[in-house]
């Protein structure tokens, strides 16, 4: 195994941390958003309507989305249902270093749309940012790709989510250097234990891979018939729901 540990002239990086920061720094950025959303939202007796809610959000969206920092690929936030005065859903959101807006949806399909959305109703659900994916967006991109919300919230209620969307080519490209240095087969798991990205090149996103249960230091029997005669060491990603484990021989200590 690799040592989880590099050093570079400021001191050691710990790649754990760097693919837990590489998400945590995408939803911070996205936080930000919320008192200016909740702003618009303050008086139910006013809701916004449509357009100024894009006005708003628009640039917030841009400066994600055409920044260095992460390779978003698109970005805004989705209303819930009647939060608008001259809109039952509304989807605030934007595309690629051209912004292209997302097409509207009509009142009956956006209802069965979102309320089927892990990324919609996880926020709007528990109050807490969540993470999708990987999953093929056939709303907007037909990409593998993960989703990341969270929720906004004014005048006591949940009035949508603001989120960013990363294809999981451009993860690849990010977190495999991190991954390999803490195995040579580490894979990126979500809460459902399915791969977002993997070193091990037989393992692709969406793969079922690990169980539901992803404890700290715990180790946990591979599902079907993935690396037979080993478990998965499970590392968490902070209090994200996602997870690194990668094989060890069975029997090998938890305790690290």
């Amino acid at each position: 195994m690799s040592s989880v540990t590099e050093w570079t002239e400021e001191g050691p990086v710990d790649p754990l941390s760097q693919v837990t920061g590489f998400f945590e720094n995408i939803l911070v950025e996205v936080s930000g958003w919320v008192p200016v959303l909740a702003d618009l939202f303050q008086d139910p007796g006013h809701p916004p309507r449509a357009k100024q809610l894009n006005v708003i959000t628009r640039p917030l969206a841009a400066a994600l989305v055409k920044g260095r920092r992460s390779p978003v690929v698109g970005a805004g936030f989705v209303a819930a249902e009647n939060a608008l005065a001259d809109a039952a859903w509304h989807m605030a959101w934007w595309q690629g270093e051209a912004m292209e807006p997302l097409v509207p949806l009509s009142a009956t399909s956006a209802s069965d749309t979102y309320i089927r959305r892990e990324w919609f109703t996880k926020p709007m659900e528990t109050g807490q940012s969540h993470i999708t994916g990987p999953y093929v967006d056939f709303l907007c991109t037909d990409e593998y790709t993960v989703t990341m919300t969270v929720p906004v919230a004014a005048a006591g209620r949940r009035v949508g989510v603001a989120g960013a969307d990363v294809f999981v080519e451009s993860l690849e490209h990010h977190l495999l250097p991190m991954l390999r240095v803490l195995h040579p087969a580490a894979s990126l798991v979500n809460q459902a234990g399915r791969v977002v990205v993997s070193a091990d090149a037989q393992l692709a996103a969406g793969t079922l891979l690990a169980p539901y249960s992803l404890a700290a230091g715990r180790t946990v029997r591979p599902r079907g018939d993935w690396y037979a005669g080993a478990e998965l060491l499970v590392m968490p990603c902070g209090r994200l729901p996602l997870a690194v484990v990668h094989p060890v021989a069975l029997g090998t200590s938890t305790v690290r």
